[in-house]
């Protein structure tokens, strides 16, 4: 009998650190100073149940309830409550890395990752697959650009026509896909339904959990081309530089004719496109190795789409730019000078972490092997 699913193994190290989220904040009465350079998350039933102890559940209540500026340790300090006492309360800790994070300081959007039913984070197999999906796309436009003109031509002429800022380029960009993937041409189906994609032929499980130690909290850093750096209050649970992520890769190879090497090719060519059209405009930006991907949340408008590969870098930009016109982005961003500063967008998502400006969501493949 003929084996049609093959089986691969992959090993994905961070880079740099690497974030999905699970949808909700961490407020700052869900987090405590320990030290200077360390945040506790304290299990807030636990918690309750020590102050219902010393009688202060009312008191913790009230807190709760009322709109108050006051951080959670600054509460606990005028309850006269110390930080070792809080301790064993604690569901985690997290290394703050080079985020700024002061007592009492105004509010700080925290962004926690996703996490399993035991409270391990690890990666969808969800967003694996989809930044596969974006990398493949990327890499057989550059590889086959005649095949998409008259997307090219389309997507072009509707940039300048007025829409909806929510279904602004959603048919073309359903066009894009359809000529890359929806091939099948299942009995009783349309060329462009969900049930003739390639790629339903690609399964990618979540990735094996990892550790609450292999979490740190990671400040927003916009990197402009000019090399300033402005830091926003936005901190997420990242996944630490240097930290092993496993997952598995199933190809159907009756549907899908997709090979560990196919798809390193499709890597490499993928991430030399990004840096030609976009990362070369940031003098301190490295040009990413061969097997380098980007991954998760908050890596940029560049790496989730494929407007550099169909035009090129020039005309990517004024494209990018009039996305960003269309979809109605706050002029404070300054988009309408992107070709002046010579990228669209004119600042590259990073973060500070030892010391080092590193972009979010950098990854390098180590291994992709069939088993």
């Amino acid at each position: 009998m003929k084996q049609y699913l093959k089986s691969y193994r992959v090993v994905l190290r961070t880079v740099g650190p690497v974030f999905v989220g699970s949808g909700r904040e961490i407020g700052k009465k869900e987090y405590v100073f320990l030290n200077r350079g360390l945040v506790g998350i304290p299990d807030i039933q636990r918690l309750y149940g020590e102050l219902a102890k010393r009688k202060k559940e009312a008191a913790f209540e009230d807190y709760l309830l009322e709109n108050r500026s006051m951080d959670l340790t600054l509460w606990l300090k005028k309850q006269k409550i110390g930080m070792d006492e809080v301790c064993p309360f604690l569901k985690y800790t997290l290394d703050c890395g080079d985020a700024v994070m002061e007592k009492g300081a105004g509010r700080l959007q925290v962004l926690e990752c996703i996490k399993d039913a035991y409270g391990k984070p690890y990666l969808p197999g969800s967003s694996l697959k989809g930044m596969f999906r974006t990398v493949l796309l990327g890499a057989d436009i550059g590889k086959h650009p005649e095949k998409y003109q008259r997307e090219r031509q389309e997507l072009k002429r509707n940039a300048d026509t007025g829409t909806s800022r929510v279904s602004y380029l959603k048919r073309d960009i359903c066009s894009v896909e359809n000529t890359a993937y929806r091939l099948l041409n299942r009995e009783g189906t349309k060329p462009g339904d969900a049930v003739n994609d390639l790629l339903q032929g690609l399964a990618v499980s979540d990735s094996e959990p990892l550790s609450v130690d292999d979490l740190v909290l990671c400040q927003k850093v916009d990197l402009h081309t000019n090399g300033t750096e402005r830091r926003l209050p936005i901190l997420r649970e990242c996944i630490k530089p240097g930290t092993e992520i496993r997952f598995t890769l199933t190809v159907d190879t009756g549907i899908c004719k997709l090979s560990g090497t196919l798809l390193m090719e499709a890597v490499r060519a993928f991430m030399e496109s990004y840096y030609r059209n976009f990362a070369a405009a940031f003098a301190s930006a490295e040009k990413p190795k061969a097997n380098y991907v980007l991954c998760g949340g908050g890596c940029g408008f560049v790496s989730k789409t494929v407007i550099y590969p169909l035009y090129g870098r020039q005309e990517g930009i004024r494209l990018t730019q009039k996305i960003f016109e269309k979809t109605r982005v706050p002029k404070v961003h300054k988009h309408d000078r992107d070709r002046e500063y010579g990228a669209s967008p004119h600042t590259m998502k990073c973060t500070k972490y030892q010391g080092k400006t590193l972009q979010m969501g950098m990854c390098r493949i180590e291994s992709i092997k069939a088993y």
